[in-house]
């Protein structure tokens, strides 16, 4: 059923939305800073470093911005690790181009830029005034975008493996508890009136090893060796797996550059899917004249 959802397999024609470009206009242009960013709370410049450290800890902030009275802009900021003695100003350091952001940023480039640092500071009618850490990454608006990406992908394996593996030639290949639990899963299915074909009701990870385990289709799409391709698509399992169980931290026992390099991944597969999927459906329907208009 995947390649249907998505073309013709009679025409080519490749159906609107389903694109990952359709994808990232539809949502993940829409996702911007401004939708996370928390405003930027500062210390004043001349208050005693101690006690700023004391109200940054209680808060669990790591950075601070400094002004010198409640309505002058924000001059500079302050980490918390620095805060040791003397004034505040002593430890003020100035924002660098490269950390001060757009509201209008999207989630994608936020993720690019959040690659090696763990805040952005969000420049707002001329002045800077908001702050994007690794921690607003776990909010709703996010999860949205990773989830969706994530599900995109595995539509685009569900469409490699029918291509593959036609007439659910894939039986002979998995193990015999791993299509037990689809059969099962259809008959559940169908007891709800849903009625799947056995392919639909593959787990991720029936998926992943199918694709996997064919050389043709490693190559294809460039995943490189069994060993990373089963690394990066068990990741993305698992962080699927950590959206739908609506876990609080998304990077529990791993760290958010390792979060952000495997949306990167996924993100750049798909890509490289999306061109071959047209290249596939255009070659099977080449000379095809139809009769509608």
């Amino acid at each position: 059923m995947g390649y249907q959802l998505w073309a013709s397999p009679i025409t080519g024609y490749r159906r609107r939305g389903t694109r990952l470009r359709d994808f990232r206009a539809a949502l993940a242009a829409k996702i911007t800073a401004y939708e996370i960013f928390e405003p930027l709370l500062s210390c004043p410049s001349h208050a005693p470093a101690s006690d700023m450290l004391m109200e940054l800890t209680r808060r669990d902030f790591d950075v601070a911005g400094v002004r010198s009275d409640p309505d002058s802009p924000v001059s500079g900021f302050v980490k918390r690790t620095n805060l040791i003695s003397g004034l505040v100003q002593e430890h003020a350091e100035k924002f660098l181009p490269d950390e001060v952001i757009d509201p209008a940023d999207t989630i994608e480039q936020l993720l690019d830029q959040l690659r090696n640092r763990r805040y952005l500071f969000v420049r707002l009618d001329e002045a800077i005034s908001g702050i994007v850490t690794l921690a607003d990454l776990n909010k709703p608006l996010v999860r949205v975008y990773l989830f969706g990406l994530i599900s995109l992908l595995e539509i685009h394996m569900s469409f490699w493996v029918a291509q593959e593996f036609p007439n659910d030639t894939w039986k002979s290949v998995i193990g015999a508890d791993r299509l037990a639990k689809a059969e099962s899963a259809q008959a559940q299915r169908r007891e709800r009136g849903q009625d799947l074909s056995l392919a639909d009701c593959l787990q991720f990870a029936d998926k992943r090893d199918l694709i996997v385990g064919c050389d043709r289709l490693r190559g294809s799409l460039d995943l490189g060796s069994k060993k990373a391709a089963t690394r990066c698509l068990k990741n993305a399992e698992d962080l699927r797996n950590t959206l739908a169980h609506s876990q609080y931290d998304l990077v529990e026992g791993s760290t958010w550059s390792d979060l952000i390099e495997l949306v990167l991944w996924m993100r750049s597969l798909i890509a490289r899917s999306d061109d071959s999927v047209d290249q596939h459906v255009a070659e099977r329907a080449h000379g095809y004249i139809g009769a509608l208009w």
